[in-house]
């Protein structure tokens, strides 16, 4: 049985890799399970899966997801924000196996993390249904010419851009095709996620960001693409259940029993169409940042953060994300160019973005 810690227990991914688990316990066995803050909820989870170790962030700090993954084969990491830096680097050093649901850890300390992985037996396997689908996808005797990132468009696609401008979050997390957390929705709505995915695929897949394409596909059907030199495109088609990549991603290299309904062909119609960039303009993002100092994109994502709160809180309107996050990425370009990627670089500017960015929408 393959040994699991699940960090961010309680969370979306969390309960959805449980889920997996509790179809396959034959495979699985938890170890380990972490969450925030929800103590009701991680204590059901615990009187079912019996994990010899857990914890709740909130009380007991960082250390607490080192201390969860001494004696897994294969961490998830499905906790918010750069939080779990130090556990993902503890697990490559330790040649631990990483599920990757996390966005942060790559975006933020991609280049910290494929350094320590040269010399590590430990995997990021990617949890992401993009990346996911791009890891099914690739040719291991021929590198790519494109990747191709698939979005759903998230809840406002249809919008005009007046009409975005009146949104409010609530409604933006009536997404018509996934179950996921609130702020990932939130940033499907803006395009944000994508901009974050092209960043990640660039340092999972060794492929420069300007070779990774986005493509708007509002089915969530197929999950991204890679195409070759030849003109062939090879596609990874499933119904958007993140259950699948998870189990993908803990099942590694085998392949379990179906836990996601499979496809009929026959009741599909599939659409393509570039992004629209005058009204989701944060897709553009990551390759606005592409040529600025390497922990931009740590001011990118901490920015971003502090918006989506302001979106709840009503201080933020959806037609502002970019601008904002744009002119608190120029603010911290002279501050950060500069410094080397390292760990405590990451947290250190993470925590002075988010300050200056809250103090930006708040006033405080």
């Amino acid at each position: 049985m393959k040994k699991v810690a699940i960090l961010g227990s309680t969370g979306s991914i969390g309960t959805q890799t449980l889920d997996v688990i509790r179809t396959h316990r034959s495979q699985f066995k938890v170890v380990s399970l972490v969450a925030y803050s929800n103590e009701k909820l991680l204590m059901e989870q615990c009187a079912e899966f019996n994990p010899r170790y857990s914890a709740l962030i909130s009380e007991k700090g960082e250390s607490c997801l080192i201390e969860a993954v001494k004696e897994c084969a294969v961490a998830v990491i499905a906790t918010r924000g750069i939080i779990a830096l130090d556990c993902v680097l503890y697990c490559i050093q330790h040649n631990i196996d990483i599920a990757l649901a996390n966005k942060e850890t790559l975006v933020c300390a991609g280049q910290l993390v494929n350094q320590q992985l040269a010399n590590s037996r430990s995997r990021i396997l990617p949890v992401d249904s993009e990346h996911c689908a791009i890891w099914q996808c690739l040719d291991n005797t021929n590198r790519p010419d494109k990747l191709i990132l698939t979005a759903s468009g998230g809840a406002f696609y249809n919008l005009t851009m007046s009409a975005l401008s009146t949104v409010n979050a609530q409604d933006a997390l009536k997404h018509p095709n996934w179950n996921m957390g609130a702020k990932i929705t939130v940033d499907s709505a803006t395009m944000m996620n994508k901009a974050l995915e092209v960043i990640e695929a660039h340092w999972l897949f060794d492929m420069p960001i300007c070779d990774i394409d986005i493509v708007v596909h509002r089915q969530s059907i197929v999950h991204s693409m890679v195409q070759y030199a030849d003109g062939s495109v090879i596609a990874q088609l499933a119904n958007p259940d993140m259950r699948l990549p998870i189990q993908y991603a803990l099942s590694y290299p085998d392949k379990s029993q179906a836990i996601v309904p499979k496809l009929n062909l026959n009741d599909l119609t599939l659409t393509f169409e570039q992004p629209d960039t005058q009204r989701f303009p944060c897709v553009n993002l990551a390759y606005d940042i592409a040529t600025l100092p390497p922990l931009s994109a740590t001011v990118m994502n901490a920015a971003n953060d502090i918006c989506v709160q302001a979106f709840f809180d009503g201080k933020l309107l959806f037609t502002q994300f970019y601008t904002t996050i744009r002119s608190v990425v120029d603010a911290f370009v002279s501050q950060i160019k500069d410094l080397d990627v390292t760990a405590s670089n990451i947290k250190n500017i993470d925590n002075k973005v988010r300050d200056y960015t809250r103090i930006m929408l708040y006033g405080e």
